[in-house]
């Protein structure tokens, strides 16, 4: 899959068929994350990757919106350096953005999880002081009995100019 049908196709996936993700997809994954811009080139974040069962469970415990990871197959957690906050939100999101488009390029779904408890998930996964927990990201390959909803675009009237706000994107 080339990356802009990567991009244009991808779609938030919250359920998994119980299959383990391979360890190459996973480690194709965090490269693309590594690979992220960053503001001067800091790189404030750090990646744990999850496997374990029970783990996962636990996480998915403590994800409001995100219940759905106790049922992946992995997920990785992204950290973020608190001490490198300015930029570190932004850094991290380009971050997350790789690895979910990275994932759906080899044929596994991810939902990138909101509302977790940040504090509980640091002290369950021995998060060092200076470190958050930016997101959780679960990993599977998609349950085809439960795709994910289409995600249809805004139209570009009224969101893309060109020059100046208000004109018209050319036709």
């Amino acid at each position: 899959m080339d990356v802009m049908e990567a991009i244009q196709g991808r779609k938030v996936q919250r359920a998994f068929v119980p299959k383990p993700v391979e360890a190459e997809k996973l480690a194709q994954i965090v490269s693309a994350g590594r690979h992220a811009m960053s503001a001067r080139n800091l790189q404030p974040w750090q990646f744990i990757v999850i496997q374990n069962r029970d783990h996962l469970r636990e996480i998915g415990g403590l994800c409001s919106t995100g219940r759905f990871v106790a049922d992946a197959p992995s997920a990785i957690v992204v950290l973020k350096d608190t001490a490198n906050a300015r930029w570190a939100d932004v850094d991290s999101g380009q971050a997350v953005q790789n690895m979910a488009t990275a994932a759906w390029g080899l044929g596994l779904g991810t939902c990138w999880v909101g509302n977790f408890d940040g504090k509980g998930i640091a002290t369950m996964l021995g998060v060092p002081d200076g470190w958050t927990i930016f997101t959780v990201l679960p990993f599977g390959y998609p349950d085809p009995s439960n795709p994910p909803q289409p995600r249809p675009l805004k139209p570009r009237i009224g969101m893309v100019y060109f020059e100046r706000y208000g004109n018209p994107a050319p036709k």
